[in-house]
Order: C-alpha cells, then sequence, then structure tokens
C-alpha cells in the first residue's frame, strides 16, 4: 500500500488528487482517492504525509460512506455475529426510529470528527426536549403526541453510537471514537440532583432524602396470596422467594427442578425478540447460569402447582398441551413472556383498587413483578445474608449491582441503628444523666 498523486486535466490548469494505492485487490488494481488540491506542492506534502502514516501504520482513511452506511456495516459485520437476537431486534428500531432518519444522512467522515460532538448533542437535546413538538398517526387515523425520551434511553443511543464507532476504530478505518466527548442534556430537576451547595448560609431546604417506598415481607405475602392456585402462582414466587428474572422464570424446564435435592438449574432464558418468544441456550451473562436451593416454601408451591396442572390436564382432556416447561397456562402452554409482567399487574392493580375504595386510607408502594425480585434480594441483605452469597444468587455479574439493594431497604437500616444503640448505650448512660 502506498500514496500517490494523480493529476486531473481541468480547463484552466490542473488539480491534483492524492490516493492510496492498495495493489492487486480480487484481480484488479484498488485505488481510493482521499483528498484533491489546486496547488501540485500542497499535494505532494499531503502525500508524503500519508505515505509517512502508512510507513509508520498509523494511516487511517475513513470511508467515504454516510453514517446510515455505516450503521448497516456495523450490524452485519458485528451485531449479527456477536450480539444475542433480541439485543440485536433493540439496536434495529433504535437505528430505524431514531439513528437513522435523524443522522443517517450525514457523512461518516463528518460525524466522526470533531464537528459530530456537537451534532450528536443536538440529537440528544432533539430527542430530550424537542421530539414532543411532534405528532404521528397511527392505522386507524388516530394522531398522537410522541413523547420525549428519558435521560437513561438516551444513554442507550449514546452507547449505540459509540458502538459503531468502536467498531470502525477497531478495523482502522476511525482514528477516535468522538462520541465518547458528547454529553446528554439534563432537565432542571436532574441537575438539582447534582448541584453543589456553595453559599451554605442561604441555603434553605426542608426536603429529606428518603429510600425509595418499598413493601416489607408481610405486605409481600398478601400480594402472593392473591396468586395461590393460578397460572401466575409459581411465577411470582419464583421472584419473591428465590429472586428470579422474568425470563429466567420464563425459561425455566422441568427436567431442571429436583424437588427431593431442592435443586433449580437456571441455564435457560426466554425473551421477546421483535414480535415473538424466542429460547435461549444461555442466560443474560455467565453469571447468570447458576444452582441455586430452593427453600421448603417453594418446593410446597411447587407440588400445588403440580396438584393445579394435574386438575387442568382432566378438565381439558385431549386439548391439554403437554410442555417441557415449569411455568405453563391452565392449558399447558408456555405462559408468554410479556404476560407474566402483564398479568402480575392486572392482578395487583384490582387488589390495590378495591383496598383504596374500601379504605381512602389506604397505602402500599405501587410495585411490579420485577420489583419482588428486588424485594428478595434486599431482605435477604437486610437479615444478615453474605453478600457473594446473595451476589452468587442473584446472578449478578458485578458485585456493586448487588451492593445497590443494601441502600435500598429501610428496615435493615433502623436494624443498623438499633444495634448501635444497643452497644453504646450502657456505657453512656452515667454521662448523659
Amino acid at each position: 500500500m502506498k500514496a500517490g498523486i494523480r493529476p486531473n486535466k481541468l480547463k484552466k490548469g490542473f488539480s491534483y488528487t492524492v490516493y492510496i494505492d492498495y495493489g492487486i485487490v480480487n484481480g484488479s488494481r484498488k485505488r481510493t482517492p482521499l483528498e484533491t488540491f489546486n496547488n501540485k506542492t500542497i499535494a505532494e506534502s499531503y502525500r508524503s504525509k500519508i505515505q509517512t502514516e502508512i510507513n509508520n501504520n498509523t494511516f487511517i482513511h475513513v470511508p467515504d460512506i454516510s453514517f446510515s452506511e455505516a450503521i448497516d456495516e456495523w450490524m452485519e459485520n458485528y451485531v449479527s455475529n456477536y450480539c444475542e437476537p433480541n439485543t440485536a431486534v433493540g439496536y434495529e428500531i433504535i437505528n430505524n426510529k431514531y439513528l437513522k432518519p435523524c443522522l443517517g444522512h450525514i457523512p461518516l467522515k463528518v460525524i466522526s470528527s470533531p464537528k459530530g460532538i456537537d451534532i450528536i448533542n443536538d440529537y440528544y437535546k432533539y430527542l430530550r426536549f424537542d421530539l414532543d413538538k411532534e405528532k404521528y398517526s397511527l392505522k386507524s387515523g388516530l394522531v398522537k403526541q410522541r413523547k420525549n425520551l428519558s435521560y437513561s434511553t438516551i444513554e442507550h443511543h449514546k452507547a449505540q453510537i459509540s458502538g459503531i464507532f468502536t467498531y470502525f476504530m477497531q478495523n482502522k478505518k476511525l482514528s477516535t471514537n468522538v462520541c465518547l466527548n458528547t454529553v446528554i442534556p439534563k432537565t432542571e430537576a436532574e441537575k438539582q440532583k447534582d448541584i453543589v451547595i456553595d453559599d451554605i448560609e442561604n441555603y434553605e431546604d426542608e426536603e429529606l432524602y428518603e429510600d425509595e417506598e418499598f413493601i416489607t415481607p408481610k405486605q409481600a405475602v398478601e400480594i402472593l396470596n392473591l396468586f395461590i392456585n393460578t397460572k401466575m402462582m409459581l411465577p411470582v414466587f419464583f421472584a419473591a422467594l428465590v429472586g428470579l428474572r422474568r425470563s429466567e422464570i420464563a425459561g425455566i424446564l422441568k427436567s431442571k427442578v429436583n424437588k427431593e435435592e431442592q435443586l433449580l438449574i437456571i441455564k435457560n432464558v426466554r425473551v421477546r425478540c421483535g414480535g415473538k418468544t424466542i429460547f435461549k441456550k444461555k442466560t443474560k451473562n455467565k453469571k447468570s447460569t447458576r444452582l441455586i436451593y430452593l427453600p421448603h416454601l417453594m418446593i410446597d408451591v411447587l407440588e400445588l402447582d403440580e396438584k393445579r396442572q394435574k386438575y387442568n390436564r382432566i378438565l381439558y382432556g385431549d386439548d391439554y398441551i403437554e410442555s417441557k416447561f415449569l411455568c405453563v397456562e391452565d392449558n399447558g402452554a408456555p405462559i408468554p413472556v410479556d404476560a407474566l409482567s402483564r398479568e402480575f399487574k392486572n392482578v395487583f392493580d384490582k387488589y390495590y383498587q378495591k383496598q383504596k375504595d374500601h379504605n381512602p386510607d389506604f397505602k402500599l408502594p405501587y410495585i411490579t413483578l420485577h420489583k419482588l425480585r428486588h424485594l428478595n434480594i434486599s431482605v435477604l441483605l437486610a437479615n444478615g445474608a453474605y453478600l457473594t452469597d446473595v451476589q452468587a444468587n442473584a446472578g449478578h455479574s458485578d458485585i456493586q449491582t448487588t451492593l445497590h439493594y443494601t441502600h435500598s431497604y429501610t428496615v435493615g437500616k433502623k436494624a443498623i441503628a438499633d444495634k448501635t444503640d444497643e452497644i453504646y448505650t450502657p456505657f453512656f448512660k452515667e454521662k448523659m444523666s
């Protein structure tokens, strides 16, 4: 590979194009133009610079393609080979709905240059604060208002753009990842969380930091009782007593449960991919594949569900579907992944409204199926379980994720304060009187 100069005859004089000669590629000579100059001396200087970079193995040639074409190359060569199908579908949605319509027409050379920082920042700003100024029409003809995207959602967009640039860097088609220098804008409320108070003398704020409101184990039992002897019994108990994710619950095979040894192997998951549910041979991450010892309560629930399924086999007769999955509908078919959250919400909402109608002062933090998993992790930590054991049981790849739950269980914090009183109060009694 070497740099060369090609003169171009004009009406008046010549222009000079610096190109890269790759030699014979697939039976023909491949030459790629880089820049064109009106001055031969400047062109020669640029050619010399490029040749030096080639000799030092530092030459980077940014492809003359649009950002949309760059996205397609990334999807074809990286995502399709290294990402899970459901992850790829998520990328495709962002590509088609946001990245390509907004940034796809921009040349890769431009959006990956320092100018691209402002372009990408404007993209963030548009999605965060200006999207709600637009409307869209449904197939039914109904016109709806678009909604601005949250900060955390834009973080996914930033990670995706950064991933595209990283792919081209690894293939020596970009020298830097300018996306790392972009900043997602925040609302005023979000900014307040990061504010530093310099003038403490004039600062007044009556608000206290409070943990996220959450249910207690006793309240959780009230909720769990709503699902006894229903198709949702196993899913909600697996979430609350074992701390499983929705995809893990949906993917449990009957062959992976050993009631005698009280063991459960979490090795497979079922997830939504586009408009269908897929069964995956592996879990979210390496540590998500794990062996779990089941509490006796969970064994009781498993046996109760076996009775439910036995009754339904008789009830449905030949229409009953025999499935390898553990969590099934009344007719034996595997429960759809998205139905787990939806069914839980329907039952909880009805329960909450009924309690509210009976007693206007009724209070209960709003929970979802996934929050039952949070409850399991938090309660274990609050009651003395070892952090590393909880991490392994929950399938967290990073212990920092597990540590997060030590900050979300107020009862446990109060117990710490009580323990401190118990230890020190006897020694202070005389001095405090």
